[in-house]
């Protein structure tokens, strides 16, 4: 459980190292399901969210010691589909504020898509479990968010080809962020 004043990020560094080894024991299926994931972000104006959620599943399985599957990519379009858009437009909902907003309101809602997943949360309760367990450590979280997406998207100045190392080391970094703030129990994926 969380504390009453709400759930901090693990330090950053220690979470990068932990998505780098982590991508390092098994690279071949993470970057399988992450592609995987990435087809499915092809969708027009709804594909983030459902990309987000299949990546963050392929990120769970690997850091639970479990072997992700290409059909792990594409868990964002299972039964519970329209949790993963909303929740994918909540975060995205920062850029109505000058683009800059994403970060604060990707920091506040990306553990929605894990409870989703891990939980079984419909949107509506990923939502107010991340204003309740997210929002007093708002800036934390914002903050952990900003770095870990320019260290993921930092791939892109290397010919494009350093993403594929640098954006499934950010997404592994955000999904143990939320094992580590929201002490999960590593039964399933």
């Amino acid at each position: 459980m969380t504390p009453a004043g709400g759930a901090s990020p693990p330090p950053i560094g220690e979470a990068l190292g932990v998505g780098w080894k982590t991508l390092q024991q098994s690279p071949a299926p993470i970057l399988i399901g992450m592609l995987c994931a990435m087809v499915v972000g092809l969708i027009p104006l709804l594909g983030a969210g459902l990309a987000f959620a299949g990546m963050m599943k392929v990120s769970l399985k690997a850091l639970r010691g479990q072997t992700p599957e290409p059909a792990d990519g594409f868990s964002g379009l299972s039964d519970n589909a329209i949790d993963h858009v909303v929740m994918g437009l909540l975060q995205l909902a920062g850029l109505l504020a000058c683009c800059v907003g994403v970060y604060a309101t990707q920091g506040l809602f990306f553990p929605g898509t894990l409870f989703i997943l891990d939980r079984g949360m419909t949107w509506e309760q990923a939502k107010d479990a991340c204003l309740a367990q997210v929002k007093p450590n708002w800036l934390e979280w914002t903050l952990f968010a900003l770095v870990v997406g320019l260290v993921g998207a930092s791939g892109a100045i290397l010919c494009v080809v350093g993403v594929f190392v640098t954006a499934p080391v950010a997404m592994l970094a955000m999904a143990y962020a939320y094992e580590q703030a929201f002490k999960t129990a590593p039964a399933t994926a």
